[in-house]
Protein backbone atom coordinates (compact mmCIF):
# COMPACT_ATOMS: atom_id res chain seq x y z
CA UNK A 1 0.00 0.00 0.00
CA UNK A 2 1.19 3.53 -1.00
CA UNK A 3 1.54 6.22 1.69
CA UNK A 4 2.51 8.81 -0.68
CA UNK A 5 0.33 12.57 0.10
CA UNK A 6 -1.48 13.56 -2.96
CA UNK A 7 -3.31 17.16 -2.79
CA UNK A 8 -6.57 17.22 -4.76
CA UNK A 9 -8.35 20.33 -5.53
CA UNK A 10 -11.06 21.32 -5.62
CA UNK A 11 -11.75 18.31 -3.17
CA UNK A 12 -15.82 18.86 -2.83
CA UNK A 13 -16.90 19.19 -6.16
CA UNK A 14 -18.63 16.51 -8.16
CA UNK A 15 -14.85 14.91 -9.53
CA UNK A 16 -12.56 15.84 -6.53
CA UNK A 17 -15.33 13.96 -3.64
CA UNK A 18 -14.95 10.51 -5.76
CA UNK A 19 -11.38 11.06 -7.07
CA UNK A 20 -10.60 11.68 -3.05
CA UNK A 21 -12.50 8.09 -2.82
CA UNK A 22 -10.79 6.41 -5.30
CA UNK A 23 -7.43 7.57 -4.29
CA UNK A 24 -8.15 6.81 -0.54
CA UNK A 25 -9.23 3.50 -1.48
CA UNK A 26 -5.81 3.18 -3.29
CA UNK A 27 -3.96 3.80 -0.35
CA UNK A 28 -2.68 7.35 -0.66
CA UNK A 29 -2.66 9.94 2.03
CA UNK A 30 -5.33 12.32 0.37
CA UNK A 31 -5.62 15.89 1.58
CA UNK A 32 -8.40 17.59 -0.50
CA UNK A 33 -8.81 21.73 -0.98
CA UNK A 34 -12.36 23.35 0.69
CA UNK A 35 -13.19 26.19 1.59
CA UNK A 36 -15.01 25.09 4.92
CA UNK A 37 -13.27 23.71 8.15
CA UNK A 38 -16.74 21.45 8.16
CA UNK A 39 -16.83 19.83 5.16
CA UNK A 40 -17.61 16.06 4.74
CA UNK A 41 -14.33 14.88 3.73
CA UNK A 42 -13.26 13.52 6.29
CA UNK A 43 -15.50 10.97 6.33
CA UNK A 44 -14.27 9.45 2.91
CA UNK A 45 -10.92 9.38 4.86
CA UNK A 46 -9.35 12.94 3.64
CA UNK A 47 -7.56 15.51 5.52
CA UNK A 48 -9.54 18.43 4.54
CA UNK A 49 -7.14 21.65 3.90
CA UNK A 50 -8.83 24.60 4.00
CA UNK A 51 -7.38 26.55 0.58
CA UNK A 52 -8.60 28.60 -1.57
CA UNK A 53 -7.14 26.54 -5.02
CA UNK A 54 -7.15 29.73 -6.94
CA UNK A 55 -4.58 31.67 -4.76
CA UNK A 56 -1.19 31.30 -5.19
CA UNK A 57 -0.69 32.26 -1.27
CA UNK A 58 -3.09 29.52 -0.56
CA UNK A 59 -1.73 26.57 -2.22
CA UNK A 60 1.91 27.60 -1.12
CA UNK A 61 0.27 27.11 2.36
CA UNK A 62 -0.98 23.75 1.69
CA UNK A 63 1.78 22.74 0.09
CA UNK A 64 3.60 23.36 3.09
CA UNK A 65 1.54 22.28 5.43
CA UNK A 66 0.92 18.70 3.89
CA UNK A 67 3.41 18.15 2.10
CA UNK A 68 2.24 16.57 -0.85
CA UNK A 69 4.53 15.95 -3.53
CA UNK A 70 1.56 14.47 -5.68
CA UNK A 71 -0.98 16.88 -7.15
CA UNK A 72 -4.42 15.88 -8.64
CA UNK A 73 -5.66 19.58 -10.38
CA UNK A 74 -9.16 19.67 -11.51
CA UNK A 75 -10.45 23.62 -12.96
CA UNK A 76 -13.41 24.49 -13.00
CA UNK A 77 -15.22 26.70 -15.87
CA UNK A 78 -18.94 26.92 -14.72
CA UNK A 79 -18.00 27.11 -10.99
CA UNK A 80 -14.84 28.81 -9.71
CA UNK A 81 -14.13 30.31 -13.04
CA UNK A 82 -17.70 32.29 -12.95
CA UNK A 83 -17.54 31.00 -16.58
CA UNK A 84 -14.05 33.15 -17.65
CA UNK A 85 -12.01 30.89 -19.63
CA UNK A 86 -9.53 33.52 -18.85
CA UNK A 87 -10.13 33.25 -15.03
CA UNK A 88 -10.09 29.34 -15.52
CA UNK A 89 -6.68 29.84 -17.64
CA UNK A 90 -5.12 31.89 -14.77
CA UNK A 91 -6.56 29.51 -12.36
CA UNK A 92 -4.87 26.21 -13.43
CA UNK A 93 -1.56 28.68 -14.45
CA UNK A 94 -1.39 29.38 -10.51
CA UNK A 95 -2.10 25.71 -9.66
CA UNK A 96 1.13 24.18 -12.08
CA UNK A 97 3.34 26.93 -10.93
CA UNK A 98 2.80 26.30 -6.89
CA UNK A 99 3.02 22.79 -7.79
CA UNK A 100 6.10 23.22 -9.40
CA UNK A 101 7.25 25.29 -6.98
CA UNK A 102 6.61 23.12 -3.88
CA UNK A 103 8.96 20.20 -6.09
CA UNK A 104 5.86 18.51 -6.83
CA UNK A 105 6.71 15.23 -8.23
CA UNK A 106 3.23 13.82 -10.11
CA UNK A 107 0.96 16.43 -11.35
CA UNK A 108 -2.01 14.81 -12.57
CA UNK A 109 -4.15 17.21 -14.42
CA UNK A 110 -7.84 16.83 -15.47
CA UNK A 111 -8.75 17.36 -19.19
CA UNK A 112 -11.52 16.88 -21.32
CA UNK A 113 -11.34 13.89 -23.92
CA UNK A 114 -10.50 14.72 -27.80
CA UNK A 115 -10.10 18.23 -26.69
CA UNK A 116 -8.13 19.54 -29.72
CA UNK A 117 -10.97 18.39 -31.67
CA UNK A 118 -14.24 20.79 -30.38
CA UNK A 119 -15.28 23.50 -32.85
CA UNK A 120 -14.29 27.11 -31.59
CA UNK A 121 -18.20 27.56 -29.68
CA UNK A 122 -17.24 25.12 -27.37
CA UNK A 123 -16.22 28.26 -25.37
CA UNK A 124 -15.92 26.03 -21.78
CA UNK A 125 -12.91 24.07 -23.03
CA UNK A 126 -10.62 27.12 -24.72
CA UNK A 127 -8.55 26.78 -20.93
CA UNK A 128 -8.43 23.59 -20.66
CA UNK A 129 -6.65 23.63 -24.68
CA UNK A 130 -4.30 26.48 -23.27
CA UNK A 131 -3.56 24.87 -19.62
CA UNK A 132 -2.46 21.58 -21.49
CA UNK A 133 0.19 23.15 -23.11
CA UNK A 134 1.18 25.80 -20.18
CA UNK A 135 1.56 22.52 -18.57
CA UNK A 136 3.49 20.45 -21.00
CA UNK A 137 6.16 23.68 -21.49
CA UNK A 138 6.25 23.76 -17.87
CA UNK A 139 8.97 21.71 -16.87
CA UNK A 140 6.57 20.05 -14.40
CA UNK A 141 6.30 16.24 -14.17
CA UNK A 142 2.58 15.39 -15.50
CA UNK A 143 0.30 13.28 -16.94
CA UNK A 144 -3.46 13.88 -18.49
CA UNK A 145 -6.39 12.36 -17.68
CA UNK A 146 -9.25 12.87 -20.52
CA UNK A 147 -12.47 11.82 -19.14
CA UNK A 148 -15.79 11.66 -21.86
CA UNK A 149 -19.23 12.71 -20.83
CA UNK A 150 -19.71 11.83 -16.95
CA UNK A 151 -22.60 9.34 -15.51
CA UNK A 152 -22.88 11.65 -13.05
CA UNK A 153 -24.81 14.11 -15.57
CA UNK A 154 -27.32 11.40 -15.42
CA UNK A 155 -28.79 13.16 -12.18
CA UNK A 156 -27.87 16.29 -12.18
CA UNK A 157 -30.69 18.49 -10.56
CA UNK A 158 -28.32 21.76 -10.16
CA UNK A 159 -28.76 21.78 -14.28
CA UNK A 160 -32.34 20.80 -13.94
CA UNK A 161 -31.71 16.93 -14.84
CA UNK A 162 -32.73 15.04 -11.53
CA UNK A 163 -32.64 11.34 -11.79
CA UNK A 164 -36.53 10.07 -11.28
CA UNK A 165 -38.08 6.28 -10.71
CA UNK A 166 -38.95 5.82 -14.44
CA UNK A 167 -37.24 7.82 -16.44
CA UNK A 168 -33.89 8.86 -17.57
CA UNK A 169 -32.65 12.17 -19.21
CA UNK A 170 -29.92 13.65 -21.10
CA UNK A 171 -29.08 16.23 -23.87
CA UNK A 172 -29.10 13.86 -26.24
CA UNK A 173 -30.70 10.12 -27.61
CA UNK A 174 -27.81 9.30 -29.97
CA UNK A 175 -24.99 7.33 -28.94
CA UNK A 176 -22.39 8.51 -26.09
CA UNK A 177 -19.79 7.43 -24.49
CA UNK A 178 -19.37 8.07 -20.27
CA UNK A 179 -17.58 7.02 -17.43
CA UNK A 180 -18.27 7.17 -14.06
CA UNK A 181 -16.21 10.04 -12.13
CA UNK A 182 -15.11 7.18 -9.86
CA UNK A 183 -12.79 5.77 -12.52
CA UNK A 184 -11.30 9.30 -12.83
CA UNK A 185 -9.94 8.51 -9.78
CA UNK A 186 -8.94 5.19 -9.89
CA UNK A 187 -6.89 6.05 -13.45
CA UNK A 188 -5.61 8.70 -11.15
CA UNK A 189 -3.85 6.14 -8.97
CA UNK A 190 -3.19 3.98 -11.67
CA UNK A 191 -0.88 6.77 -12.88
CA UNK A 192 0.76 7.98 -9.97
CA UNK A 193 1.75 4.35 -8.78
CA UNK A 194 3.71 3.95 -12.20
CA UNK A 195 5.14 7.24 -13.17
CA UNK A 196 8.01 5.69 -15.33
CA UNK A 197 4.48 5.02 -17.87
CA UNK A 198 2.37 7.78 -17.38
CA UNK A 199 4.48 10.90 -16.84
CA UNK A 200 4.01 12.80 -19.91
CA UNK A 201 1.14 10.77 -21.26
CA UNK A 202 -2.53 10.97 -21.68
CA UNK A 203 -4.96 8.64 -20.78
CA UNK A 204 -8.86 8.97 -22.65
CA UNK A 205 -11.26 7.84 -19.16
CA UNK A 206 -13.93 5.64 -21.14
CA UNK A 207 -15.78 3.54 -19.59
CA UNK A 208 -19.24 2.77 -21.57
CA UNK A 209 -20.69 3.39 -24.45
CA UNK A 210 -24.34 3.50 -25.76
CA UNK A 211 -27.51 5.60 -26.69
CA UNK A 212 -30.05 6.78 -24.22
CA UNK A 213 -32.06 3.74 -24.68
CA UNK A 214 -29.33 1.58 -23.87
CA UNK A 215 -28.90 3.59 -20.68
CA UNK A 216 -32.46 3.69 -19.81
CA UNK A 217 -32.26 0.05 -20.21
CA UNK A 218 -29.56 -0.48 -17.78
CA UNK A 219 -31.42 1.58 -15.27
CA UNK A 220 -34.39 -0.87 -15.72
CA UNK A 221 -32.12 -4.16 -15.25
CA UNK A 222 -30.70 -2.44 -11.79
CA UNK A 223 -34.27 -0.94 -10.70
CA UNK A 224 -36.82 -3.76 -12.00
CA UNK A 225 -39.17 -0.77 -13.39
CA UNK A 226 -39.93 0.31 -16.97
CA UNK A 227 -37.55 2.94 -17.61
CA UNK A 228 -38.50 5.39 -20.52
CA UNK A 229 -35.25 7.48 -22.30
CA UNK A 230 -36.33 11.51 -22.99
CA UNK A 231 -34.50 14.81 -24.15
CA UNK A 232 -33.51 16.83 -21.15
CA UNK A 233 -34.65 19.52 -23.41
CA UNK A 234 -35.63 19.30 -27.40
CA UNK A 235 -32.96 19.92 -29.83
CA UNK A 236 -34.10 23.27 -30.73
CA UNK A 237 -33.81 24.79 -26.93
CA UNK A 238 -30.19 23.41 -26.67
CA UNK A 239 -29.31 25.06 -29.86
CA UNK A 240 -31.08 28.07 -28.36
CA UNK A 241 -29.77 27.97 -24.36
CA UNK A 242 -26.72 26.30 -24.53
CA UNK A 243 -25.20 26.79 -27.07
CA UNK A 244 -21.23 26.12 -25.83
CA UNK A 245 -23.01 22.18 -25.00
CA UNK A 246 -25.01 22.08 -28.44
CA UNK A 247 -21.88 21.98 -30.01
CA UNK A 248 -20.31 19.83 -27.66
CA UNK A 249 -22.88 17.24 -28.59
CA UNK A 250 -22.69 17.68 -31.76
CA UNK A 251 -19.02 16.68 -32.08
CA UNK A 252 -20.81 13.49 -30.44
CA UNK A 253 -23.39 13.18 -32.84
CA UNK A 254 -22.16 13.85 -36.17
CA UNK A 255 -18.58 12.46 -35.75
CA UNK A 256 -18.89 10.18 -33.29
CA UNK A 257 -16.37 11.36 -30.73
CA UNK A 258 -13.72 11.13 -28.63
CA UNK A 259 -11.93 8.38 -30.52
CA UNK A 260 -10.99 6.57 -27.31
CA UNK A 261 -12.90 3.22 -26.30
CA UNK A 262 -14.21 2.00 -23.95
CA UNK A 263 -12.09 -1.55 -24.77
CA UNK A 264 -8.98 0.50 -24.87
CA UNK A 265 -9.56 2.06 -21.44
CA UNK A 266 -10.66 -1.09 -20.16
CA UNK A 267 -6.95 -2.59 -20.58
CA UNK A 268 -5.55 0.26 -18.34
CA UNK A 269 -8.77 -0.54 -15.72
CA UNK A 270 -10.73 -3.61 -16.45
CA UNK A 271 -12.88 -2.81 -13.78
CA UNK A 272 -14.43 0.10 -15.37
CA UNK A 273 -17.97 0.91 -14.56
CA UNK A 274 -20.44 0.49 -17.32
CA UNK A 275 -24.49 1.60 -16.90
CA UNK A 276 -25.18 -0.76 -14.80
CA UNK A 277 -22.58 -0.68 -12.65
CA UNK A 278 -22.81 2.91 -12.14
CA UNK A 279 -26.36 2.78 -11.33
CA UNK A 280 -25.88 0.53 -9.08
CA UNK A 281 -22.86 2.42 -7.37
CA UNK A 282 -24.74 5.57 -7.99
CA UNK A 283 -27.39 3.74 -5.37
CA UNK A 284 -30.34 6.24 -5.45
CA UNK A 285 -32.97 8.40 -7.33
CA UNK A 286 -32.33 12.29 -6.62
CA UNK A 287 -35.29 12.27 -3.93
CA UNK A 288 -32.86 9.83 -2.06
CA UNK A 289 -35.04 6.51 -2.34
CA UNK A 290 -32.60 3.95 -3.21
CA UNK A 291 -32.94 2.65 -7.02
CA UNK A 292 -32.62 -1.47 -5.66
CA UNK A 293 -33.14 -2.61 -2.47
CA UNK A 294 -29.99 -4.80 -3.63
CA UNK A 295 -27.71 -1.66 -4.42
CA UNK A 296 -24.51 -1.95 -3.61
CA UNK A 297 -21.50 0.40 -3.83
CA UNK A 298 -19.11 -1.14 -6.10
CA UNK A 299 -15.49 -1.50 -4.83
CA UNK A 300 -12.63 -2.41 -6.82
CA UNK A 301 -8.60 -2.18 -5.74
CA UNK A 302 -6.86 -0.13 -8.23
Amino acid sequence: MSTESVLVLNATGKVGRQVCRALCEAGFAVHGTTRSANSHLPTLGVNPVVCNYTLRADLDRAFAQTGARKMFVITDFFGAAKKSAALELAQGQIAIDAAKAAGVEHLIFMSVADLEMFDEHVTHLHAKVALEKYLRASGMPFSILRPCAFFENLDDPANWNPLKKGVVKFLTMQDCKYCATYDIGRAAAIQLKDPQTWLGKSLDVIGWQGDLLQVAAALSKVSGVPVKAKLAMPIILRKLFLKDLHHMFLYYELQKGPRGTPEAFKKILPGALSAQDWFRFHGRYSNGEKIAPDCATVRSPV
